[in-house]
């Protein structure tokens, strides 16, 4: 549901990895508890999130780092409160997000209908 084709960072020539993608994708859409250093990325916890980065991740560090901050939805970032709010759907905040997502999708799909 995420589109991440369009993003500028693939056009830097960087590119999360698919694993990293999916993580993202559970956890904005169904509230499913990202990884450890997924998690601390979320949290803006850089202390925690460096040295639990694995291979593929120490490389693109600042590529989540961007991308979390430029495009995730900011209530679901930036402290570990925010993640577990994000997670409990607390005021609908995920569901919000979701039914914009899936709105999006639709306008999208009808305007390409000619």
């Amino acid at each position: 549901m995420i589109d991440w084709r369009t993003s500028d960072l693939r056009n830097m020539g960087m590119e999360l990895s698919l694993e990293t993608q999916e993580a993202i994708e559970n956890y904005l859409l169904h509230g499913w508890a990202p990884g450890g250093h997924l998690e601390a990325m979320l949290a803006h916890d850089y202390e925690r999130a460096f040295p639990t980065a694995d291979t593929a991740n120490r490389q693109t560090i600042w590529v989540l780092q961007r991308w979390i901050s430029e495009s995730a939805p900011p209530l679901c970032h930036g402290s570990y409160r925010a993640i577990d709010m994000w997670r409990d759907d607390v005021d609908g905040r995920r569901t919000d997000y979701v039914k914009g997502l899936e709105q999006k999708a639709m306008w999208q799909k009808l305007s390409t209908v000619a």
